[in-house]
């Protein structure tokens, strides 16, 4: 038996940053939280369709560090240098590149079997002084 998906997936993506006012050469650490329902259906795997999206198991409701699973859209472009090293709390931790402004950073999260469609968190505002 597997899992597919049964309709449309509800997404909640919230975002935090561990300091909003900073200085150049600075490091913030980001967070960011999952929500994700959907209505997935067991059926046998005999039953699929070819090329239909399926899992062993539905995906979890509710994933409270994934800032290392989500891309980063940031306003200005490279204001931020994000490190893409593989951190155990999954958080993800940024330098701050520009000198002085506002850098507005959205998280954007793909969804499982749902081709294509990308779904963006409410952005963080970071002020660099």
């Amino acid at each position: 038996m597997v899992y597919v998906l049964d309709g449309p997936q509800d997404v909640t993506l919230t975002a935090s940053a561990s300091a909003t006012q900073v200085k150049a050469g600075e490091t913030i650490v980001l967070h960011a939280e999952r929500r994700v329902v959907g209505k997935w259906k067991q059926i046998p795997r005999d039953q699929l369709t070819p090329g239909q999206c399926w899992v062993y198991t539905p995906p979890p409701e509710m994933e409270e560090e994934v800032a290392d699973n989500v891309d980063w859209d940031m306003e200005p472009e490279n204001a931020i240098r994000l490190d893409n090293t593989f951190r155990m709390d999954h958080t993800r931790v940024g330098t701050i590149m520009m000198s002085k402004g506002r850098i507005t950073l959205r998280p954007l999260t793909a969804l499982k079997c749902e081709k294509d469609r990308v779904e963006e968190g409410r952005p963080i505002h970071i002020d660099v002084a």
